[in-house]
């Protein structure tokens, strides 16, 4: 019976680890640790600043940072990539642990509930757990 417990409790913890999402975000020196759930959404925005135009880019922490969806309009999507390719497409296959974003005039990186801000530099998110 003294195994029962202890059982469940390897259980449980497995079932934590399984959902929970380490990341890092880094602005310089500056080091910030969240938690998040596999189904928790990361955006990033900002303003393309040859067209003018608002650019979100959507995606999840499964087991990289994954599942991007670009939404803009279509100048600013024929920027990126000439028009020479469907752009949501291309950005669904990609699996990424670190991403960076830089911006001279500024965006906005959301994680979850937490919102981080950055003018004139970058921000990197790096998924650290699962490995």
């Amino acid at each position: 019976m003294a195994q029962l417990p202890r059982s469940w409790a390897f259980w449980s913890a497995l079932v934590l680890l399984a959902l929970v999402r380490v990341v890092a975000v880094e602005e310089g020196t500056k080091r910030r640790y969240l938690l998040l759930t596999p189904w928790e959404k990361g955006q990033v925005e900002f303003v393309n600043t040859v067209t003018g135009k608002p650019v979100l880019v959507e995606f999840h922490p499964l087991w990289a940072f994954q599942g991007f969806q670009v939404y803009t309009d279509p100048e600013t999507e024929a920027y990126y990539t000439a028009g020479e390719y469907p752009w949501n497409q291309a950005l669904a296959k990609e699996r990424r642990k670190v991403l960076a974003y830089c911006s001279e005039v500024g965006l906005a990186l959301k994680l979850g509930d937490t919102w981080f801000r950055v003018q004139k530099g970058c921000l990197r998110l790096r998924l650290l757990w699962p490995p």
